[in-house]
């Protein structure tokens, strides 16, 4: 059976005031005992299966995953090696952030397994980097991806816009310092204002200073544009690849495969159960301590939510949704059950369809969430 498998790294060198991620400001001590509470689950979980699995991804998420000793990461990945099945040319990435790469760390990482790093940049230049609360600057970046760039040939950055006080020409030149280092892959978000975040409560105080809706959706579309014209397909909503180096990893999620999450916070789809790990880290090293169950919720899908599900992560990538697929396996017929909203999404050019594929336009793509909720049941 084949899966994906995340790993949960929950701390930083700081928290950022827009994050609202599982994640903490590193404590070594806490580390470690977490680091050793995630090999048990890991190996008590595939202890516990009666079928064979063959992890055809492994992906460390966080958090700051970097930000961990090389032994520690490395004795992780030794630990899902023996306990499954591992394919040969498994995608083994790594989340980092500047100023955690130490060159000789680097190459331990590589030597270890690891064979795509994805480097949390969100922004070249330091003012930006200071407002989003990075603890790196601009230097950092660019000796971090060189570092990575001697031993790693499938590297991905993270960029932000719609960032406080950012242009359009301040994230044209973030754009285009990126592309001069020609990473493999790029992952381009909007700043989200998240409930309960240091942003939130000064946005909702009218002091955070927003770029305005039109500014960020030229934002976006001048992304799309530059980053197609130097070769980047874009392959999901947020990301773009060269040629064969999409994320096979977070491909699994948007095409509703297989994986298992380990570490807190960390969810699973198998078997279509979804389930979660408990939230608080020490909470989740206290309970794996006293052998007791990690898990906060388990789900069986219904075939609603699988038919809302499928429509919502195949709208995300740019191929669409398999209207075939979809009557196939969940016995759903779109464009019987939403004839007039998909008719005339068509005819008002925010749909495509294409053979048996229904995807976003251009047009579409900046109103992507409308859509959606017009076409789920």
């Amino acid at each position: 059976m084949a899966l994906g498998i995340y790993i949960h790294i929950p701390f930083c060198l700081s928290k950022c005031p827009y994050c609202d991620f599982n994640s903490i400001v590193l404590d070594s001590g806490l580390a470690e005992e977490y680091v050793k509470s995630l090999l048990k689950e890991i190996q008590t979980f595939s202890e516990s299966q009666a079928v064979s699995m063959v992890a055809k991804t492994i992906y460390f998420g966080g958090g700051t995953p970097s930000i961990l000793k090389a032994s520690q990461l490395s004795e992780i990945l030794e630990t899902v090696f023996s306990s499954f099945e591992v394919k040969s040319d498994a995608e083994i990435s790594l989340e980092a952030n500047p100023g955690t790469l130490a060159k000789e760390k680097v190459k331990k990482l590589r030597k270890s397994g690891f064979n795509r790093v994805s480097l949390g940049v969100q922004s070249f230049g330091d003012k930006e980097l200071k407002i989003l609360g990075r603890a790196h600057n601009s230097k950092q970046v660019i000796k971090s991806y060189k570092i990575l760039r001697k031993y790693f040939n499938n590297l991905s950055l993270d960029l932000i816009f719609g960032i406080p006080g950012q242009s359009l020409k301040t994230w044209s030149e973030n754009l285009n310092m990126a592309l001069k280092l020609r990473p493999e892959h790029l992952s381009v978000y909007s700043l989200t204002i998240e409930e309960g975040t240091p942003f939130y409560y000064l946005w909702k105080q009218g002091k955070l200073g927003l770029p305005d809706e039109e500014g960020v959706r030229k934002m976006y579309l001048e992304g799309i544009n530059l980053l197609k014209a130097q070769g980047y397909r874009q392959y999901e909503l947020s990301n773009f690849a060269c040629k064969g180096f999409e994320c096979q990893h977070n491909l699994r999620y948007w095409q509703g495969k297989e994986y298992i999450g380990f570490g807190a916070g960390a969810h699973s789809y198998f078997q279509g159960v979804r389930w979660g790990n408990i939230r608080g880290i020490k909470e989740y090293v206290e309970l794996s301590e006293k052998n007791s169950l990690l898990i906060d919720f388990r789900e069986r899908l219904t075939q609603s939510q699988k038919i809302n599900e499928f429509i919502l992560l195949g709208l995300r990538m740019t191929e669409g949704i398999d209207l075939k697929k979809l009557k196939e396996d969940l016995n759903f017929d779109l464009e019987k059950f939403k004839k007039e909203e998909v008719g005339e999404l068509i005819k008002k050019k925010f749909l495509k369809k294409e053979k048996e594929r229904l995807r976003l336009s251009r047009k579409g793509i900046l109103v992507s969430d409308s859509i959606i909720q017009k076409l789920v049941p």
